[in-house]
C-alpha cells in the first residue's frame, strides 16, 4: 500500500477500507510516486515537519509541496507518516504523538481543505490513523490505545472544534466485589464517509459511525451509529432518520448523494 507500512497496520487497514469509507484503494496508492524521506531531513523540515524522539519515515507524492506545520515525537521505532500531498493548500495543522513502535499515519489528498489537530496521541504498538481524501477538522483531539488499534476518517468528513476520539475508557473499571474488569477493551473507531461530528462531542469506545450520519454537538457516542442519521445527546441516541448534510446550505451536491448511496433529486 505505502513503502515503509508495516505488515500488521496493512493487513488491518485491508479489512477496514471498503467503499463505505472511502474511494481510495491500494492499488491506487501503487500507482503514486513515492518520495522516502527521515524526519530529522532537512527536506521534511522545509515540508513543515518538525520531529524529535526517534526517527520517523515521512512519505510523500510531491518532494516540494509544503504540507503546514506538522510536529512529530516519537518514543518507539518504525513509524510512518504519510502525505499524499500532489494537491495540498498547506492547511494541516497538527501535533502527533507515537509513543509505541511500527505505528503509522496515513493522510490522503485534502486538497485546499482545513485541518487541525491538537493532539493525536498512538500510545501502543502497529496502532494507525487513516484520513480520508478531503476530510477536514476545525481542532480534533484524539487519544488511542491498544496494540493493533486504530482511527480511521472516511472522506469528506467533517469534524468540528472541540472533538475528542477516544478509543477506551483511559482506565479500567473494576467491580468491588469479584475485581472482574467491567468496560470493554479498546476498539478500533471508523468513521465512514461524509460524516459530521458537532461542537465538542466525544467519541468514546466508539465502533463505527455510518455513512452521512450527523452527531450532534456535545454528544457522547459510544458503540454504533447507524448510516443517515442525527445522534445527538449524553448519551448520544438517534433523533431523527433518513438525514444527511451538505457543505453548501444550499442543497446536498450531487456528489454527496451519491458518496452516501442516494441517487440525485428528481428535477420536479
Amino acid at each position: 500500500m505505502v513503502p515503509g507500512l508495516s505488515c500488521e497496520v496493512e493487513t488491518r487497514l485491508a479489512d477496514i477500507l471498503d467503499a463505505r469509507v472511502t474511494d481510495i484503494s491500494a492499488e491506487a496508492l501503487l500507482r503514486r510516486d513515492f518520495t522516502l524521506l527521515s524526519g530529522r531531513d532537512e527536506e521534511a523540515r522545509q515540508l513543515g515537519i518538525v520531529s524529535v524522539g526517534e526517527d520517523v519515515t515521512v512519505v510523500v507524492t510531491d518532494p516540494t509541496r509544503r504540507l503546514g506545520n506538522v510536529r512529530v515525537q516519537a518514543g518507539g521505532r518504525g513509524n510512518l507518516l504519510f502525505f499524499d500531498n500532489l494537491d495540498w493548500g498547506g492547511n494541516l495543522h497538527a501535533t502527533i504523538r507515537m509513543l509505541g513502535g511500527d505505528s503509522a499515519v496515513l493522510f490522503n489528498q485534502i486538497g485546499d481543505a482545513y485541518v487541525a489537530m491538537q493532539d493525536i496521541y498512538l500510545r501502543s504498538n502497529h496502532q494507525f490513523l487513516f484520513w480520508g481524501a478531503g476530510a477536514s477538522a476545525v481542532g480534533l483531539s484524539m487519544e488511542v490505545e491498544g496494540d493493533g488499534a486504530g482511527v480511521v476518517v472516511g472522506d469528506d468528513a467533517l469534524v468540528s472544534g472541540g472533538v475528542w476520539i477516544r478509543n477506551h475508557d483511559m482506565h479500567a473499571i473494576h467491580d468491588l466485589a469479584t475485581g472482574a474488569r467491567l468496560d470493554r477493551p479498546p476498539v478500533t473507531t471508523v468513521l465512514e464517509r461524509h460524516v459530521w461530528l458537532g461542537q465538542d462531542a466525544m467519541l468514546l469506545n466508539t465502533e463505527r459511525v455510518g455513512m452521512g450520519a450527523i452527531v450532534g454537538a456535545r454528544a457522547l457516542v459510544k458503540g454504533v451509529v447507524p448510516p443517515r442519521v442525527v445522534a445527538a445527546g449524553t448519551p448520544a441516541r438517534v433523533i431523527r432518520e433518513g438525514v444527511s448534510w451538505g457543505r453548501s446550505a444550499q442543497g446536498m451536491t450531487v456528489a454527496e448523494r451519491a458518496a452516501i448511496g442516494l441517487a440525485p433529486l428528481s428535477a420536479g
